[in-house]
């Protein structure tokens, strides 16, 4: 079981590296393509430089790294119930969906105008197919996102009304006036009034009165 927990947290902090090496590729890629010495190292006669080359190879490393952590994430995500499932399966043509125009605006400069023609119809139907594909995900998905959106109104709806209470049975926060809780639909009850607790205590003090006389 230790293994089990060590390997998934393993999993977890590769993911967290790759972050931190989109955001020191992106910082890199920026900082050197602003330093003279790259701007001025010129290649060939149409102008192409050193500052060129290092934007192009920081950013396509990024978004490299990107695609490669949402497809990892993706399959470090157990699919057990509806909203883990729409992450397993959603993450892969998000990433994508996201992705494709960046690598198309990486590679366009270094493309002829008739290159262009033909590469730019290819990323057209490369968009066009994972679009389907993230519709289809949503679809097949679609009650994870009404369980999301509901989620989003109870609690919209619970700060708008003040304090709250926990359902004892799933701990979901409802209304202090709620007779029964929005999540699970267990009856909550309703707290004592003061007349209720001014009662009992009455009682209690009359009880040990008569117990003290008949000793």
């Amino acid at each position: 079981m230790e293994s089990m927990a060590r390997g998934h947290w393993d999993e977890w902090t590769w993911t967290a590296r790759n972050g931190v090496a989109v955001l020191a590729a992106l910082m890199l890629a920026g900082i050197l393509s602003q330093v003279r010495v790259f701007q001025e190292a010129v290649l060939g006669s149409n102008g192409f430089n050193a500052a060129a080359v290092v934007r192009l190879l920081g950013y396509a490393i990024a978004l490299a790294l990107i695609w490669i952590s949402a497809w990892r994430a993706a399959a470090q995500i157990s699919p057990r119930d509806t909203v883990s499932r729409l992450l397993h399966e959603g993450l892969p043509p998000s990433a994508t969906f996201l992705i494709l125009p960046g690598v198309y605006g990486l590679i366009r400069p270094f493309l002829s105008d008739r290159a262009a023609t033909w590469v730019s119809w290819m990323f057209a139907l490369l968009l066009l197919a994972t679009a389907v594909w993230l519709g289809r995900v949503l679809y097949d998905n679609a009650e994870a996102l009404v369980i999301g959106a509901a989620a989003i109104r109870r609690r919209i709806a619970a700060s708008a009304e003040g304090p709250t209470r926990a359902c004892q049975n799933c701990q979901a926060q409802n209304s202090m006036t709620a007779k029964f809780c929005t999540s699970c639909g267990t009856s909550l009850g309703q707290p004592a009034s003061r007349d209720d607790r001014v009662t009992v205590v009455s009682e209690k003090e009359r009880s040990s009165t008569e117990l003290r006389r008949s000793a």
